[in-house]
């Protein structure tokens, strides 16, 4: 839960009282108050400055400040400092690799013109990410660090068994695999696990990580669809980070993959959406995914939380209904008037 502004302590804002630019100021606020993991902090202030100088310049002044504060009285918040100082003394390589990423202008927020247009902008985005830093291709709040990305995958799993997504006698589908980090730590805990991408560089660099799995079966996807699954095939199917690309290559496609989803799934089977959209709008997020759960026959368990402790993921819970949808196109020529 993120404070207003006139609810950080005072020592929060001594500590950060003149940083510039505002916009890392604010970021080390949350951080430094509780409402952002340090590495989560790390990566925004990365984002907003690209400048990974600027990071640990900011950061150390944090720092020296912090060196007056109490243990007796302000012992949390030192702690807190000191987690964020470790964090960017053992990451600085790493900081660099994704400031340097982040300048290189490969990534946009702009939408899509078409949905095509779209499929092959996330093609050549992670195609050439991954080549880079896996690690941070598939998380930049991981900072390119191994440990760093498996303690979030962990949290992940964790959260995933608690609301009973895995289990011995599961089909899996990973959409927007990656590099393989889900599938990795899903195998051992399933019956089966499919893992499916646009990338061809990112399917390459899981099939490497996932070779000895031998209940693992990974698949460079076209990005339409899911026609290389069966009906009634999963258990469950997971979308981490996947979504908000999907969106940015429009509403259709959107629309197209919560069809698939419900096609492919068994009836009861659960869909996990970690983080639908990068727009920032948790309530907007909500209401489009009920929306989308009404139309594709879904029942919404869990919306719109955030139940990790090092990732800022908006986590959705869907369930699959025992009925299949009627098509989109039918929907809509109900509706007219006669």
């Amino acid at each position: 839960m993120t404070l207003p502004p006139d609810a950080y302590p005072p020592a929060v804002e001594r500590l950060v009282a003149g940083l510039e630019p505002p916009e890392v100021r604010d970021i080390l606020t949350r951080c430094l108050s509780g409402s952002v993991s340090p590495a989560v902090a790390l990566m925004q202030m990365l984002i907003e400055t690209e400048d990974s100088p600027a990071v640990r310049k900011a950061v150390d002044e944090v720092t020296g400040r912090a060196a007056t504060l109490s243990r007796a009285t302000d012992s949390i918040l030192r702690d807190r400092v000191d987690e964020l100082t470790q964090l960017v003394v053992e990451n600085a390589p790493g900081c660099d690799r994704i400031a340097e990423m982040l300048r290189s202008n490969m990534d946009s927020p702009d939408q899509a013109a078409t949905v095509e247009d779209g499929i092959a902008f996330c093609e050549r985005l992670f195609d050439w990410s991954v080549q880079q830093s896996e690690e941070a291709s598939v998380a930049l709040y991981s900072l390119g660090n191994p440990q760093l990305l498996d303690r979030a995958t962990g949290e992940i799993i964790a959260q995933l068994e608690r609301w009973g997504v895995i289990s011995a006698e599961h089909a899996l589908l990973d959409i927007g695999c990656g590099i393989g980090r889900l599938v990795e730590e899903l195998a051992p805990r399933a019956r089966e696990v499919s893992g499916i991408d646009v990338s061809t560089q990112m399917i390459n660099t899981a099939l490497r990580r996932c070779a000895p799995l031998a209940n693992v079966k990974l698949l460079k996807g076209t990005g339409r669809d899911l026609r290389e699954f069966g009906d009634a095939v999963f258990d469950a199917a997971i979308a981490v980070d996947t979504f908000p690309y999907i969106r940015q290559s429009g509403a259709a496609l959107v629309e197209t993959y919560f069809g698939e989803v419900t096609r492919v799934l068994k009836p009861g089977g659960h869909f996990v959406i970690l983080n639908y959209s990068y727009g920032g709008d948790d309530e907007g997020d909500a209401n489009e995914i009920a929306r989308l759960a009404r139309d594709y026959e879904f029942d919404v368990v869990v919306s719109a939380e955030r139940p990790f402790t090092l990732w800022d993921g908006l986590a959705f819970h869907l369930t699959r209904r025992e009925a299949l949808p009627r098509p989109a196109q039918h929907r809509a020529e109900e509706s007219r008037p006669s």
